[in-house]
């Protein structure tokens, strides 16, 4: 549902990219030659698996130094707007001073005056007044410019203020057909309630630009950022707030994290200001969002105000653990010159391509990434490629989370489902933004109802809905994944949290699937292969996995299962930690909490225990094998885990409660390794909880042996 513009519909279907110079067709022929799908084969130039047309939409505006003031004054400390309008009245008529921001580290003021000027020179009249200056930046145009460093210890961590959070639910999501992007099936994202729990107790902001049906959703706040009113034309920041939540009326959505409690944060619409966006991320971080994501137009905002907001979200936010912002990749088309295909590309400059930000793309229901089906049923992007995508998550044929109003028409251009009639819009690339292909605002008919569909919990006589998410509906599903991680382990840092999501994600093949037949043009598949890290310009690293991520954050042998592919014994595991007196009494959860952030830093701890998880593999329903390894080998083993835990200097340092457990732990060890009857004992007990978690592979094996 990204609303990135679509530059330019001049692609076209089948044609080189490079190469010598084509023959200018006939006047009043088609420039492009026929469909892929029914043009002659012809041989596609060689190229490294890594290549695609990559030329983003030129989004950057002219600078406007010496034109009349409109700054942002970027100052170390607190300094009254009397004396910036001091300081510049000698150079300048009619200056006005806003004070913008002032929460330490950062002080910014808005300056203006119709008199032109250079920025250098107001940096110099305000330094000559002995005024402490960072930078001066445009407030309306971008900048490619990096702010100087800010003194983060300056700042006290960002706390939630005011902030209410929800208490469980514990009610079942409804199974519906449109409702697949939660499943483990069908390119879901794998939400299992039972072990992924509901968000409870979690805050999320949400950025956007406009918020029809806001009264649904049952907000904590809503907050205006630069703005008098609420915009309430299109329900775009709502969809976001629903797929990542859901809404709070009795039978309403449920989204991924329906028990967190969301903020709405609305800015301006495009073009007006690049202040608006830094300012909501630093108000919402500074509010205490554990997660932001802002899926509203932000291409060609880059500035040095947004790089003091994404620094300050991920060094002072949660608490200084640092608040995960996420953005979409966009889907913005164009034809590079002397080319005839769209790129698609993510502009290295925007700021989804910051690397403190979660970039996410849309997949497809099924597997890869997201295609529509134009009219001709030929198969074309929904969304940009890059380097800096991050991960994939559902942007296909979602539940539309909101009613539609009473009565209401079916808006103009809202993308039915896939496979329903008027589907998108025949142009050489993707739909122009508020057009075809976006989710239809809450009040539209919008996505046409899919045959049979089940109705939503609550909605018996309407059919269930459906609509393109794309890549902002994926961020926003993204955003409801980190809120279950946190809320499983609230102590991970902001790099923690990125390594426990890289290492579970589900591998995305670089190839577009079968079903995807005919595409309309075959260079918008590229890049056809993946970076020996599994980074592919369109997928990412990955499509995210709600359940293995909540399962490897909140337990240390459950990460090690579910590193070495053995989602199944993570979830027997867990259940067994949460039902079983043997399991649980090993250790306490704050301790599995820590020893978790402790694996994801110390890359030999982790190796030893996904070792010590493969000997239980292996093992299982084996006592013969267990026996060829000699007694006390186990105890061995757990001895020098424990040892390393308390002496890693790689691992975050451990709470004082911890750092005793972990000590009474080593010593019951090692008095035990001294008594024979102990080493059997836990050699015992390692058996049987190996058996327990592996039971499918004692079973297997068992049968084999009868054989």
């Amino acid at each position: 549902m990204s609303r990135g513009r679509d530059a330019a519909s001049r692609g076209g279907a089948g044609a080189p990219e490079e190469g010598p110079a084509r023959a200018r067709p006939a006047r009043g022929r088609p420039s492009a030659p026929p469909p892929a799908s029914t043009a002659s084969p012809r041989a596609r130039p060689a190229r490294p698996p890594w290549d695609f047309g990559y030329a983003p939409v030129p989004t950057a505006a002219g600078d406007d130094d010496g034109c009349p003031l409109d700054i942002v004054v970027a100052l170390r400390c607190a300094a009254a707007p009397g004396d910036v309008v001091a300081a510049l009245s000698a150079r300048w008529s009619a200056v006005e001073v806003e004070r913008v921001i002032e929460r330490p580290p950062i002080f910014w003021l808005r300056v203006r005056s119709p008199d032109g000027g250079r920025r250098a020179e107001v940096a110099a009249a305000l330094s000559a007044a002995a005024l402490p200056v960072r930078y001066v930046a445009s407030a309306r145009r971008p900048s490619a410019a990096v702010a100087p460093r800010f003194d983060a210890a300056a700042g006290a961590a960002a706390r939630p203020d005011g902030w209410t959070v929800r208490g469980a639910s514990f009610e079942e999501d409804p199974v519906t057909p449109g409702r697949w992007f939660l499943r483990d099936e069908e390119g879901g994202i794998g939400v299992d309630r039972r072990r992924c729990g509901s968000g409870a107790g979690m805050r999320l902001g949400v950025i956007d630009d406009d918020a029809w049906a806001a009264d649904e959703l049952g907000l904590d706040r809503e907050v205006l950022v630069m703005l008098e009113h609420p915009p309430r034309s299109q329900a775009h920041g709502s969809f976001m707030v629903a797929w990542a939540v859901g809404s709070r009326r009795p039978g309403g959505f449920r989204g991924v994290a329906p028990d967190a409690s969301p903020r709405l944060y609305l800015i301006p619409k495009p073009g007006s200001c690049v202040l608006a966006l830094p300012v909501a991320i630093i108000q919402a971080v500074s509010d205490g969002a554990d997660v932001v994501v802002c899926a509203a137009y932000v291409e060609g905002s880059t500035t040095p105000m947004l790089d003091d907001a994404l620094e300050f979200a991920a060094r002072l936010g949660r608490r200084g653990r640092g608040c995960p912002v996420v953005f979409p990749t966009g889907r913005e088309a164009s034809s590079p010159p002397a080319s005839l295909h769209a790129s698609f590309s993510l502009g290295f400059g925007e700021p989804a391509s910051d690397p403190r930000v979660f970039c996410v793309g849309p997949g497809a229901r099924g597997e890869g990434w997201f295609l529509w089906r134009d009219r001709r049923g030929r198969s074309r992007p929904f969304a940009n490629r890059g380097p800096a995508v991050r991960w994939l998550a559902p942007g296909d044929d979602l539940t539309c989370p909101l009613p539609p109003a009473s009565g209401a028409a079916p808006e103009s251009g809202a993308a039915p489902a896939s496979g329903a009639s008027g589907a998108a819009p025949e142009s050489g690339a993707a739909p122009a933004s508020g057009a075809s292909g976006a989710a239809p605002a809450s009040g539209a008919s919008g996505a046409a109802p899919e045959s049979g569909a089940a109705p939503t919990s609550g909605a018996a006589p309407l059919a269930e809905r459906l609509c393109h998410a794309e890549s902002s509906g994926a961020s926003a599903l993204a955003a409801g994944v980190l809120l279950l991680v946190l809320s499983r382990n609230p102590a991970l840092r902001l790099p923690e949290l990125d390594a426990l999501v890289l290492r579970t994600l589900a591998p995305v093949p670089p190839a577009a699937p079968a079903s995807a037949e005919p595409i309309a043009d075959p260079w918008d598949l590229f890049p056809d292969g993946r970076d020996r890290d599994g980074h592919n310009a369109k997928h990412g690293y990955g499509r995210i996995d709600a359940g293995r991520a909540c399962l490897a954050a909140g337990d240390p042998v459950a990460l090690a299962l579910v590193l070495i592919g053995e989602d199944r014994a993570a979830r027997a595991w867990h259940d067994a930690r949460a039902a079983g007196p043997l399991a649980r009494g090993l250790y306490s959860r704050r301790l599995a909490r820590w020893a978790v952030r402790a694996l994801l830093a110390d890359p030999s701890l982790c190796h030893g225990v996904c070792a010590l998880a493969r000997h239980a593999r292996l093992t299982a329903g084996d006592d013969a094998r267990r026996r060829a390894h000699g007694a006390g080998v186990v105890l061995r083993q757990l001895s020098v885990l424990v040892r390393g835990l308390a002496a890693s200097r790689q691992a975050p340092p451990a709470p004082p409660r911890v750092r005793g457990e972990v000590a009474a732990l080593l010593d019951d060890l090692e008095r035990s390794a001294t008594d024979a009857a102990a080493v059997q004992a836990v050699e015992a007990r390692f058996g049987e909880l190996a058996d327990a978690v592996f039971a499918d592979a004692a079973e297997r094996r068992a049968r084999q042996g009868a054989a």
